[in-house]
């Protein structure tokens, strides 16, 4: 058999196995389209805000009109007393709450200064800092206009102004934060079962023909191509397959939900095509050591979360123990969503994601050489039992 025929043959094996077809395309393409869904309006804004007006004075009044103009905050209403913004909170009808202590007002007149207090949910850290953010900014420019009030040729106290740029993420939303990392992860993970699920299944039909002695089975099981060939045919077809998928999810989704996309053509694709074969090898390495075709679905389902983790762009990897540190070089997520943010929305050039690049090319060469050995293990044993009467 040609190696072309053989590359026909796998393709064949994939579409017509209902379990890799539901992970690799409808699991890509429902979860590209539905994971960023949540994140459309990815900015935190009116966020309820409940005021505790103990001084009900002019001043106080005013400190209440400025926070309601931030575009952070609505207020919902004032309440009597903090335990009821408290109960308020708690029944999520409110996000958060302002307290204005009595005598504000004059204090601010004398000089003296007031503490304002603000309360919220810290358990929802965009939400308390968007709260936060609205008072900052309401109370620093009342404070301003009492300076200004104080003495009327006073036109500027700041000598030196602070001006944050947010640099690869000028919304500071969600979707440049991590949605970018997250579909590249979720590519990553149906390309691992994908592959995985195809050559346990192929173990599992071995299984079986020895259990009932098939013999023209196993013959056929062992003689149908040699190892390497197998396992090249089969990283090449998906390799493909996920080529489609990447240019998918690059130049459809990523301008669809406002994700930026920087890199060239070339530094793309070249990242991208070892990427993909350095994660089709792993899975296929994972497949061929399995003999059951659900277990590489669950393996990635167990390794999902703790992985987010160790990939560095939820929690940095800095803060990770050490020998999560040493273990996330050995996942090809790690490198791929690294160099990936770094060209496509940092714009770096492809010599500062070099040793992303070398590293995916290691792994690939490792798992594709283990694959090849233990493949061709397994065939070795298929035609001793032929041999047997």
């Amino acid at each position: 058999m040609s190696f072309l025929s053989l590359v026909l043959e796998e393709y064949k094996a994939i579409f017509s196995n209902k379990l890799v077809v539901m992970v690799v395309i409808i699991g890509s393409l429902v979860y590209g389209l539905l994971y960023p869904m949540p994140y459309m309006n990815d900015i935190v804004r009116k966020q309820r805000l409940v005021i505790i007006d103990e001084d009900s004075s002019a001043l106080s009044k005013r400190l209440i009109f400025l926070v309601s103009s931030t575009r952070e905050i609505a207020l919902v209403r004032e309440v009597s007393s903090i335990d009821e913004a408290k109960w308020l909170i708690e029944s999520f009808e409110a996000d958060g709450a302002l307290y204005i202590p009595k005598g504000f007002e004059a204090n601010a007149k004398k000089g003296i200064g007031s503490v304002v207090s603000y309360m919220g949910n810290a358990s929802y850290f965009l939400v308390y800092g968007a709260i936060a953010e609205g008072v900052h900014k309401a109370i620093d420019e009342l404070s301003d206009e009492l300076r200004k009030a104080r003495d009327p040729n006073l036109l500027d106290t700041e000598l030196v102004s602070l001006q944050a740029i947010p640099l690869y993420n000028p919304s500071l939303g969600y979707t440049n934060y991590a949605l970018a990392a997250v579909l590249v992860f979720i590519l990553h993970q149906t390309a691992i079962a994908g592959s995985g699920i195809l050559s346990a299944y192929q173990n599992r039909i071995r299984i079986r023909a020895t259990a009932k002695k098939d013999y023209q089975a196993l013959q056929h099981y062992s003689n149908y191509a040699s190892a390497w060939k197998i396992v090249s045919a089969r990283i090449l077809a998906f390799t493909g397959i996920y080529c489609v998928l990447f240019g998918l999810y690059f130049g459809v989704l990523f301008p669809l939900f406002g994700v930026s996309h920087i890199a060239s053509l070339s530094d793309f694709w070249c990242f991208a095509i070892i990427f993909i074969a350095s994660c089709v090898a792993s899975g296929v390495l994972l497949g061929v050591s399995l003999e059951d075709e659900s277990l590489p679905t669950q393996v990635i389902f167990v390794s999902s979360m703790p992985l987010v983790f160790i990939l560095g762009f939820i929690w940095p990897s800095e803060l990770l123990p050490q020998f999560l540190q040493d273990l996330s070089v050995m996942i090809p997520a790690y490198h791929g969503v690294r160099g990936f943010i770094s060209l496509n929305q940092m714009g770096a050039s492809f010599a500062s994601v070099a040793p992303h690049f070398f590293a995916l090319f290691g792994l690939f060469g490792l798992c594709f050489v283990a694959s090849i050995i233990v493949l061709h293990k397994r065939q070795k044993q298929a035609r001793l039992l032929c041999k047997k009467p």
